[in-house]
């Protein structure tokens, strides 16, 4: 059952991600990587509010989606591979520190709102 429910959310996470960014580089029609991102500044945030809540209520469920796929830092990767092949050496580098940094205290911000 577990790993259903992984797929589930693993296929459902990664929908959401897809149409999110699709609608918001259609929306602000901006071809830069800014929207990657903000989803997952966002979705960290929230996996960090999820996990928190999770933890003061002793459920272990409902993280996969936001933590498998929303926050897809796989993503974060791709993006800076891409500017490491078209040269651009300390835009990858600081696209790869600053989006760890920004990602890790997301989520531990959301952890301790959750908390209280």
């Amino acid at each position: 059952m577990s790993l259903l429910l992984m797929l589930l959310g693993g296929f459902g996470g990664g929908a959401l991600r897809y149409g999110m960014e699709q609608h918001l580089r259609a929306r602000f029609r901006d071809p830069t990587h800014w929207v990657s991102f903000v989803l997952n500044f966002v979705g960290c945030f929230l996996l960090g509010v999820l996990a928190g809540w999770a933890y003061l209520h002793r459920m272990t469920s409902g993280t996969i989606l936001l933590g498998g796929v929303v926050t897809a830092f796989s993503f974060c990767g791709h993006e800076a591979r891409r500017l490491l092949v078209s040269g651009r050496l300390g835009g990858a580098l600081l696209n790869s520190l600053t989006g760890w940094f920004i990602g890790v205290s997301a989520a531990a911000m959301g952890v301790f709102l959750s908390l209280g």
